[in-house]
């Protein structure tokens, strides 16, 4: 067996070792959910106009839609809604859409 054989048998060793570190690592460190930690990294603040499960207008696009989670991105607050695809069926039926709070304003006689 060569230096060079010997090397790269070890550098294999190597990264098995490293690999086990890194999963040992992971399994020993705190646990959160996947969407636990996508809502820690995006939830807005307590200081937007609209909150989740209320209905908005939206002036640009001239819908109405139900806002069901709020985020900032690049500074700007942000609201993911469901439109209805057809007026009885938002629950069943809809589109996603995020929409900037300056278009918005606050819908208050829609049916759901």
């Amino acid at each position: 067996m060569t230096h060079t054989q010997l090397a790269s048998k070890n550098d294999k060793y190597l990264v098995h070792d490293v690999a086990r570190a890194s999963v040992r690592k992971a399994m020993t460190g705190t646990r959160m959910t996947a969407s636990s930690r996508r809502t820690a990294r995006t939830s807005a603040s307590v200081n937007c106009r609209f909150r989740p499960e209320q209905w908005v207008y939206n002036r640009s696009t001239k819908e109405h839609g139900l806002i069901r989670h709020v985020y900032r991105k690049d500074g700007v607050t942000m609201y993911k809604a469901w439109l209805p695809a057809r007026p009885d069926l938002l629950r069943w039926g809809h589109y996603v859409s995020d929409w900037a709070e300056c278009v918005l304003e606050r819908a208050d006689n829609v049916a759901p």
